[in-house]
């Protein structure tokens, strides 16, 4: 029984470290500098890239 619970416990806890590595690379892929990767561009900036 506490096998299970360590367990159970070890898995989220690697899944929150999993989480909180993905949040800062979309953080810091949002605070760059070059915005070339954005999903979704406003339509100013798209009218003067051309």
């Amino acid at each position: 029984m506490i096998k299970t619970i360590r367990r159970f416990v070890s898995f989220f806890t690697v899944l929150v470290v999993i989480l909180g590595a993905l949040k800062s690379v979309f953080a810091w892929l949002a605070n760059s500098e070059n915005d070339n990767h954005e999903l979704f561009v406003d339509e100013e900036e798209s009218e003067r890239q051309f």
